[in-house]
């Protein structure tokens, strides 16, 4: 049952560490509390469908996005059901719902919230699993795309190379102007 969900996710060009650091730090504030909720049996076994393949973990995530966005043009178009991670499109969705990424009408962009909260990532894993359906045999399988804005892999494609040629033209832009 491959899904060919892709999300943009963007950055911007210019380095901001102090950005960058809060939102780790946001980031490492829920997957403390996302263990924290874990140890808690009756919770953990509502939650075990998002858990199937292995635990989410949001600083894995985290940095996985932040190394790719570096080396990657600061835009990804992100494969939801990668088969290497398998986990990646609860993690992304998780995080989406703690508010760690905000869509912005084309594309998902790295956002800081004010607050994370346990029980807010207790109502983020929550809300998640309400994705979850029967594929058969009782099988229960939480599918994180239905909350978010997705693309097929070959329009996701498509329009990361067009921000990144918009930006190219934009940072160029300038230079041009003045060289006339």
């Amino acid at each position: 049952m491959l899904q060919d969900d892709h999300v943009l996710i963007e950055m911007t060009n210019e380095p901001d560490c102090g950005f960058i650091a809060s939102w780790l730090i946001k980031v490492a504030a829920a997957q403390a509390m996302w263990s924290e909720a874990l140890r808690d049996p009756d919770f953990e076994k509502r939650v075990m469908d998002l858990c199937a393949y292995c635990e989410p973990n949001l600083e894995c995530a985290a940095l996985e996005v932040i190394s790719t966005l570096q080396h990657g043009s600061h835009i990804l178009a992100a494969d939801l059901n990668d088969i290497e991670t398998s986990v990646f499109g609860t993690e992304f969705g998780l995080m989406v719902q703690l508010g760690l990424f905000s869509f912005t009408g084309r594309s998902y962009q790295i956002t800081v919230p004010e607050t994370v909260t346990l029980e807010g990532v207790r109502q983020a894993a929550l809300t998640l699993l309400s994705t979850a359906s029967d594929v058969g045999d009782g099988v229960e399988v939480v599918q994180p795309e239905r909350l978010l804005h997705t693309l097929p892999k070959a329009e996701a494609e498509a329009s990361r190379s067009r921000l990144i040629a918009m930006r190219r033209f934009n940072a160029d832009a300038p230079r041009d102007r003045a060289l006339q």
